[in-house]
Order: C-alpha cells, then sequence, then structure tokens
C-alpha cells in the first residue's frame, strides 16, 4: 500500500512511519527541513520535502496515495493564535485541496481537545465543544473543514486521541519525569480527575487497524485507555515505577489558574513560555471522561498496555537516554 504521512517525523507519527515499514508499505513522508529528511531517511521512508502550510510539488503525491495520514500540527499551550490557524487549520485545508480527485482515504488526527473542558463523558458521536484555547479551537476547525469536504465526497475518517506519552515522548513523559526528579509533583485538586492517557504502542496498532480495514467516510474514532483510572492513580503507579519518594500536592484548580494567568502575564511581558498555563492547569485538572467503546468493536481493536506497564517501559527508555539513575 502506498502511504503518504505529514507530522510523519513527530513522536506519533514516526511510530506509525516505523510500523508501516514493518509489513513493507511504500511510506512517504512530507518534510520540511533538511533535519526532517534526514530523519525520514532514518525511518527508512521515502522524504517528500514541503511544508503543510504552504502550496508546492508535494501536493501532487497525495493524490497518488493509497492512504493519507494527517498528523502535523501545532500541539503546544503557547502561541499565538494566528499561529495555530495557519497550521491546524490552513494545513489541512491544504491537504483536503490536494486530495479532491484522488483515490485514496484520509485519516486525520485529531484531539479530544475539540471538546473543551466541560466535565461530562465524551464519545464518537459526541460534538465538539470549543474551548477557547486557540490549540482546541483550530482543531475544531479542521474537523469541521473535514467535515464539509466529506459532504462533497472526500473519503476521510476522524481519529481523537487522548493524551499519548512512552518512549520517546518529549512532551508529557519529560515534564513528569522532570518534576519527578525536582521531588515533588502537583496535582490539581484532590486528583479524581481521570487521567486520559494512552500508550504510544496501542495508538499506532488502533491506526494500523483503521488503516487495514477502512473506514465510512464522516467516521470519529476516539483513541483512549479504556480502563480509566484517576490522575492521582496514575501519578503514583509513575512514582512506584520510578522507585523514588515524591511528594505530591494537591493545589485547588482555582488557584492553579490564578498562578497559570500570572504567569502568562509575565510570558507576554517577556515575550517567554510560561512554566505554566492555563491550559495545561485545564487539561490535567478537568473532569471529562472520553470512551472508546464504538472504536473498538468497529476496529477490533483494544488498547493492551496498563498505566503501570507503560511507565516502566517509558522510564527504562528515559533512563537509557540520559544514563542517569533517580
Amino acid at each position: 500500500m502506498k502511504i503518504f504521512v505529514t507530522g510523519g517525523t513527530g513522536f506519533i507519527g514516526s511510530s506509525l512511519v516505523q510500523r508501516l515499514r514493518q509489513e513493507d508499505h511504500e511510506v512517504r513522508v512530507l518534510a520540511r527541513s533538511k533535519q526532517a529528511i534526514k530523519m525520514v531517511h532514518e525511518l527508512d521512508a521515502k522524504p517528500v520535502p514541503g511544508d503543510i502550510t504552504e502550496s508546492g510539488s508535494w501536493q501532487n503525491e497525495v493524490p497518488l496515495s493509497d492512504t493519507v495520514v494527517h498528523f502535523a500540527a501545532l500541539v503546544t499551550d503557547w502561541g499565538r493564535r494566528r499561529d495555530f490557524h495557519r497550521v491546524n487549520v490552513n494545513g489541512t485545508g491544504n491537504i483536503i485541496h490536494a486530495l479532491k480527485g484522488g483515490r485514496g482515504n484520509f485519516v486525520h488526527i485529531s484531539s479530544i481537545a475539540v471538546h473543551g473542558f466541560r466535565p461530562g463523558l465524551y464519545n464518537e458521536a459526541s460534538p465538539i465543544q470549543r474551548g477557547g484555547h486557540p490549540y482546541c479551537d483550530s482543531k475544531a476547525a479542521a474537523e469541521q473543514l473535514i467535515d464539509t469536504a466529506v459532504a462533497e465526497g472526500l473519503k476521510a475518517s476522524i481519529v481523537r486521541i487522548a493524551g499519548v506519552y512512552g518512549p520517546g515522548d518529549s512532551r508529557f513523559t519529560m515534564r513528569f519525569l522532570e518534576q519527578a526528579e525536582s521531588g515533588r509533583i502537583f496535582i490539581i485538586g484532590r486528583g479524581e480527575q481521570p487521567s486520559n492517557l494512552i500508550y504510544i504502542d496501542d495508538v499506532t496498532e488502533g491506526l494500523m487497524s483503521l488503516i487495514r480495514q477502512g473506514f465510512k467516510p464522516g467516521e470519529r474514532y476516539v483513541f483512549n485507555y479504556p480502563k480509566a483510572t484517576t490522575m492521582l492513580n496514575t501519578v503514583k503507579q509513575a512514582l512506584e515505577a520510578l522507585e523514588i519518594n515524591v511528594r505530591i500536592l494537591h493545589i485547588p484548580l482555582t488557584i492553579a489558574l490564578g498562578i497559570a494567568r500570572l504567569q502568562e502575564s509575565w510570558g507576554h511581558l517577556t515575550r517567554k513560555r510560561p512554566p505554566i498555563t492555563r491550559y495545561s492547569v485545564r487539561a490535567i485538572g478537568n473532569s471529562c471522561t472520553f470512551s472508546s467503546g464504538i472504536t473498538m468493536q468497529k476496529l477490533d481493536w483494544s488498547p493492551r498496555t496498563s498505566i503501570e506497564k507503560g511507565f516502566k517501559r517509558t522510564i527504562s527508555w528515559y533512563r537509557k537516554l540520559h544514563s542517569t539513575e533517580f
């Protein structure tokens, strides 16, 4: 199968590219820099020079593919709204435009962030609820672009993924381990909110199932670990895997948001990224639960890696990478 991937050098994208190459699929990866081109070669795939935010010759590769998987996005809790829109909305629009008249399926990688932070139970049929943050809103707007294109004949599906962790993760995993090294871990509220995490290998296998069997245009999927546990239990299991004593400090949501607001104000003045943002506080402090039941049934797939096993593997990778012991 000929597969075109955007964001294929990122954490999740590179995992999928490696898995596709293991099954001998012909994989082309959009690469916007010399470093990215080098990384694509290291993944045993073919780089296609280009930038998702700009029209170019790379778009000629898109309609020739059997499947297009679109990971490329600006994923951060801090940035300018116009930058999120340029990458996450306009970039998706460029892919859709290139797919017109193409033969293949389009798999758009979205996020549970499209539901914002309003407490509740969400599943594959739940509508988007813009959360006010430019990341949430831009991912929601990208989904709306896809819905419009599906109505016009595009063969596309949307995968909303929870927080992904595991070896190779430079965001959640690194922040958590760095905080643990300091001897203190901060939890929002009592820690009873769901952790909404899923291990990288489980995400990759879910995507492989989707690519293999195809889908009905417009279908949405949710990738989240089904045996949900609380944030407090997740942190305790991770610390057990670390085999160190770390003090757990609880901060009320309102106070954490107030601190984050002050940090953001200072960040705007200094033009430096604040250590805490309101988005990050809401993301780990919200009481949203995400069900993957329909997805698991349709794809005949189920995440198998428990939080305990996942963190043991992740910590083993981290220690080898940094040659350090806690």
